[in-house]
């Protein structure tokens, strides 16, 4: 039976059933994809290239007509088909040399899912006009390394453990419960991961999301760097504990309500951090709480805080990543933070109070300025080693970049950090492409590099994060 679209207009020709029997394959491996996405069908078999095998027997099997036709019905139509049907196209149109339908098609997959790496790839391909995916941040790539996968892990909600944050780099390594096994710190992914960033692939890793990539800040690769071990017998240096969403306001960048975990739900993370973490955490030097929710509007992560003051070895050890809104001397003093944090990140998302409102729904712009105001302090008596402010740029606030720097220097942070809005999943792909003036296809991104030219921007404390990108 053909596909349909809201039971009234057929997606192809009925009578082209050869079409049919491409996009029906190709919705029978769609779920494979996804597995591989994640490295479920082993270390060895990558999502890019299932891609491409599908993509090529369908070019080897199908008339130069067919082909025309199968890219045509799924570019004029692919809010309806699935991501693999939408790569394979992709692919086929870049072999084709057509640039601009193959960056549409991967936009598609991007609203719809901001982890997917074969779309992003499939995209910078096409503005470079690269039949291969070889760019020219692939070829930097190859003479660079990452320290991350040998030395640092990322605790998330669903129980799963990556070496740094999903958008970075979105393959899990195995899941938190194993920890005390030491499951997943050398899995087959683990070591499939540290595998690609040794030998300068970079297979797994965002060149969108990544700061390191997209800024140009990784460290470039040495003799010692190609001869690191795959397997490490010592645990991770630095941990990132984002495994708790609750958050004491609503941020439609990442949420579409109020999180808060009940009572018996935050009794049983805090008996996760005691049997799983607590011993990993016992030896990091660095602990960042959190990317997840917010430190302090959490019950969780303050139970955390205090058993992290309490035990431990000396020194500022403890990172931390806040809305701002409850981060004043009443926590240091509760919590006992005192001489305990190296650095705090300040995500404010606005440079004005009628866009924080909108944009930090539930939050005060006066009391969060108060916040600052005492952070600032800490900052300027050197009782913390460093204070910035974050900003996720998207259509509502992308004109306040300027004026976010100048609060910055207000509030004696020592820089400010941009970076891209992500599809969480939590608005649908029409209401993504609308938000992420990043995207060059979005009407206001012209607007956008004109305030990204503005001289404030050039400040040395600013860091433009993934936006380095565009």
């Amino acid at each position: 039976m053909p596909t349909t679209r809201n039971n009234t207009k057929p997606l192809f020709d009925t009578d082209d059933a050869d079409c049919a029997a491409i996009i029906e394959s190709l919705s029978e491996k769609n779920a494979t994809y996804l597995r591989r996405r994640r490295l479920l069908e082993g270390p060895s078999a990558h999502a890019k290239d299932l891609v491409i095998e599908c993509a090529e027997a369908i070019r080897q099997d199908s008339s130069p007509a067919l082909l025309d036709r199968f890219i045509a019905q799924v570019s004029e139509n692919a809010t309806e088909y699935e991501i693999l049907t939408l790569l394979a196209a992709g692919w086929l149109a870049l072999q084709e040399e057509r640039w601009q339908a193959t960056e549409m098609l991967g936009r598609e997959v991007v609203s719809r899912d901001h982890h997917d790496l074969m779309a992003q790839r499939l995209i910078d391909a096409a503005r470079e006009t690269s039949k291969d995916l070889e760019t020219e941040t692939d070829r930097w790539l190859r003479t660079r390394t990452c320290g991350a996968p040998f030395r640092e892990m990322e605790t998330r909600v669903n129980g799963e453990v990556h070496f740094c944050c999903s958008a970075w780099q979105p393959v899990p390594i195995g899941r938190l419960a194993a920890a005390d096994e030491g499951g997943f710190w050398n899995s087959d992914r683990a070591r499939e991961i540290r595998r690609s960033v040794r030998d300068g692939d970079f297979s797994h890793c965002s060149r969108w999301h990544c700061p390191q990539i997209a800024g140009r800040r990784l460290p470039a690769r040495t003799e010692e760097t190609q001869s690191l071990k795959l397997e490490l017998e010592e645990g991770p240096d630095r941990v990132i504990l984002s495994h708790d969403r609750s958050c004491n306001i609503s941020c439609p960048s990442c949420r579409t309500q109020l999180i808060n975990l009940p009572h018996k739900e935050t009794e049983r993370l805090n008996e996760v951090f005691e049997n799983h973490l607590l011993p990993l955490v016992s030896k990091a030097t660095k602990i960042k709480v959190t990317g997840s929710g917010d430190p302090f509007g959490s019950r969780h992560f303050r139970h955390l805080l205090g058993r992290l003051t309490q035990s431990g070895p000396p020194g500022r050890r403890i990172q931390l990543h806040t809305n701002g809104l409850l981060a004043n001397e009443r926590a240091w003093n509760d919590l006992g933070l005192w001489d305990k944090v190296s650095s705090v990140w300040v995500s404010i998302d606005a440079a004005q109070a009628d866009t924080y409102s909108v944009l930090r729904r539930g939050g005060d712009f006066n009391a969060l300025r108060k916040n600052l105001r005492f952070l600032g302090e800490l900052n300027a008596r050197g009782d913390i080693d460093t204070l910035r402010l974050d900003f996720v740029v998207q259509a509502a606030n992308y004109r306040e970049m300027p004026g976010f720097v100048d609060l910055a220097n207000e509030m004696n942070a020592d820089g400010v950090y941009f970076l891209r809005l992500r599809n969480w999943g939590h608005v649908t792909p029409q209401e993504f492409k609308g938000l992420d003036v990043c995207s060059s296809d979005h009407p206001e991104h012209k607007a956008l590099l004109e305030v990204l030219a503005d001289p404030r921007m050039a400040w040395s404390g600013v860091d433009l994060g993934s936006l380095n990108s565009i």
